[in-house]
């Protein structure tokens, strides 16, 4: 990916401190993006967990560096296991989303930084990390931001049989799971409570032919469905035509990540529409 800083982005980057915080399975490590001392303060820090924390085509280190340069300060680190941060190395689970490591995050930097208020930004797993923190800290998070993810158990097909009595166990578990009604993940429906509960504001993004929409179409009418007005106000939902797992599709939703992140500076609500970005994430020629 070729990318380019402006001066205000290279002076965030140059400002960047590196964080070694305690996990719940081990210290955990990140890059610590302080607010550009001339901005009008957003008093607010936008946590980007990643799986490593540079995330896709290093999207989120010039997200990071651009909020940072209007007033953010951001924090983006490697979840246990990936990058830097202790763990065993495991595929990422549907059912232990691990928002512990976020809400490690997040008390980290009350404690050491005195930040107060956070927002939260994550792409497929690491939107269900992300949304999991609100278990335990959603009285400190103010937003998150949640792109096409997983929202449905994933029932494992158990220990492959040999031969034909693997074709008929196999098509026997086809027709168990077509006839069985979908379920949302415990994980993510006790964390869609909590925010549901708390005073934060949410963008739920999915593209319509990406295959994890139709997941989310049992989370609208199960969940969704049931919030009260107040709460359907914050919560938003905003469907894509096309897809958003394409290259194209991951620039566009780290963008719209910051336009809508930008949303909670409070110099918005003194002056109107913000500016656009000072320099578009696009891929250079």
């Amino acid at each position: 990916m070729n990318w380019r800083e402006t001066p205000a982005t290279l002076s965030r980057a140059r400002a960047e401190q590196p964080l070694v915080f305690k996990g719940p399975k081990g210290a955990l490590h990140g890059i610590f993006t302080p607010p550009a001392p001339d901005a009008s303060p957003a008093s607010a820090c936008v946590v980007f967990p990643g799986r490593p924390r540079s995330g896709l085509r290093r999207l989120p280190v010039l997200a990071a560096r651009i909020l940072a340069a209007e007033g953010f300060a951001a924090l983006r680190f490697d979840l246990r296991g990936r990058g830097e941060s202790a763990g065993e190395v495991e595929m990422p689970s549907r059912q232990e989303p691990r928002g512990e490591d976020v809400v490690a995050a997040i008390r980290h930097l009350r404690e050491a930084h005195g930040q107060k208020q956070f927002l939260l930004a994550g792409y497929c797993f690491d939107a269900v990390t992300a949304l999991d923190a609100f278990r335990d800290e959603a009285d400190a998070i103010a937003g998150i931001f949640f792109a096409t993810a997983a929202v449905l158990e994933e029932k494992p097909d158990g220990p492959p049989a040999d031969g034909l009595a693997r074709s008929a166990a196999s098509r026997l578990r086809s027709m168990v799971r077509r006839a069985r009604a979908p379920k949302i993940l415990d994980s993510f429906e006790i964390s869609f409570r909590a925010l549901a509960r708390s005073h934060a504001r949410a963008l739920f993004l999915y593209a319509e032919q990406d295959r994890l929409r139709a997941e989310f179409r049992v989370a609208e009418e199960v969940l969704f469905s049931k919030l009260d007005s107040e709460a359907r106000g914050r919560l938003e939902i905003e469907i894509w035509p096309g897809r958003i797992h394409t290259i194209e599709g991951q620039f566009a939703a780290i963008e719209r990540a910051i336009s809508w992140l930008r949303e909670f500076h409070p110099a918005r609500s003194q002056r109107g529409a913000w500016r656009e970005p000072r320099q578009p994430i696009a891929q250079e020629s």
